[in-house]
């Protein structure tokens, strides 16, 4: 075998084991993607039905999580405190084995997006929660939303949420719905305090407001930059 011909089989063997990598690389994202999906409707699942037992592992030990107005929570104690002592003991009122009896708390997690960033070890997605509460006889709501999550996975492999931020959409009760009903914008808990203050602020429906995109658009290569909110001052006066 001429020197030639053992230098072009070592670089076709060098390009099939780039190949091979790149094609390992494709596969494992895609596995990864599968999980992530996978974690996060098993979250919305949880959440319906007040199951803070399975839902709080999904998070990491470090988490932060944000929900509408009500400030940034550190922390899986922090967590725990916002699920189980107040929507545990609010909209979703729930006892050792979840919902009590005459409790809804639909959340529906569509419409998701997840991008793995290169490392493999971190992602963010971007899902919306179209929901329905209420309270037998008492009331009812609906409720939608922009979630967006950042996800990262540990030694043992596997996937958790790290950073979760709802965006109230609309809020509104079942009898007006959002045709005619504010939704409230809220604001911080007095008993259960966050850690930060809310990161944005704006003004759910009738108000307009778009959260930051994860992505650039997979055409043009833009990302989206979000224009100030449109606030309740702003509304058309015609």
């Amino acid at each position: 075998m001429t020197t030639d011909t053992q230098d072009g089989l070592l670089q076709r063997i060098a390009e099939l084991e780039a190949g091979m990598a790149k094609l390992q690389r494709r596969v494992t994202t895609l596995e990864d993607t599968e999980q992530i999906n996978k974690l996060t409707r098993m979250y919305g699942y949880y959440l319906d039905k007040a199951l803070w037992d399975e839902l709080l592992p999904l998070f990491t030990e470090d988490c932060e999580v944000e929900i509408s107005a009500l400030g940034v929570y550190v922390g899986r104690a922090q967590l725990e405190t916002l699920f189980r002592k107040f929507l545990g003991q609010g909209p979703a009122r729930s006892g050792p084995d979840g919902l009590l009896w005459g409790q809804m708390y639909n959340h529906m997690m569509v419409q998701g997006i997840v991008h793995v960033d290169d490392d493999g070890r971190h992602a963010r997605g971007r899902w919306r929660s179209f929901m329905q509460l209420a309270e037998f006889r008492k009331y009812g709501r609906w409720g939608e939303g922009v979630e967006t999550f950042e996800y990262g996975k540990n030694e043992a492999g596997q996937w958790r949420i790290s950073r979760m931020h709802f965006y109230r959409t609309f809020h509104t009760p079942y009898e007006e719905s959002w045709a005619t009903a504010v939704s409230p914008k809220g604001g911080m808990l007095q008993n259960y305090p966050p850690d930060r203050p809310p990161t944005e602020n704006y003004d759910p429906w009738p108000g307009v407001y778009i959260p930051p995109f994860h992505y650039a658009n997979p055409i043009t290569g833009r990302a989206w930059v979000p224009v100030p909110p449109a606030r309740e001052e702003d509304k058309d006066q015609s």
